[in-house]
């Protein structure tokens, strides 16, 4: 059907779209549980967003964790990094 055309098509862009950070986050989540530790979080920022201030990672840390849990599971990552990876994906290739 047309409707499951179309969300395949969609799942197929995700897919694309997550598919450098999937590699990135798996290779800090040594566990192999879906979830980092706050160093790995850390990790997992700097790579994505090398010129995020020091305040604006500590920022993100309380948004995402802000119960000072020190666990953060993919979806986590992924809410919490989504703005810089579009700007990831938008950056002209070099």
């Amino acid at each position: 059907t047309f409707s499951q055309v179309l969300l395949d098509f969609q799942l197929d862009g995700h897919r694309q779209f997550l598919e450098h950070f999937v590699v990135l986050f798996r290779s800090l989540d040594t566990a192999g549980r879906g979830v980092l530790d706050e160093d790995a979080f850390r990790m997992l920022v700097r790579a994505i967003a090398p010129a995020k201030s020091e305040g604006a990672v500590e920022e993100l840390l309380l948004a995402t964790d802000p119960h000072d849990h020190k666990r953060f599971t993919f979806s986590d990552c992924v809410v919490a990094l989504s703005q810089d990876l579009v700007a990831l994906l938008a950056a002209p290739s070099l």
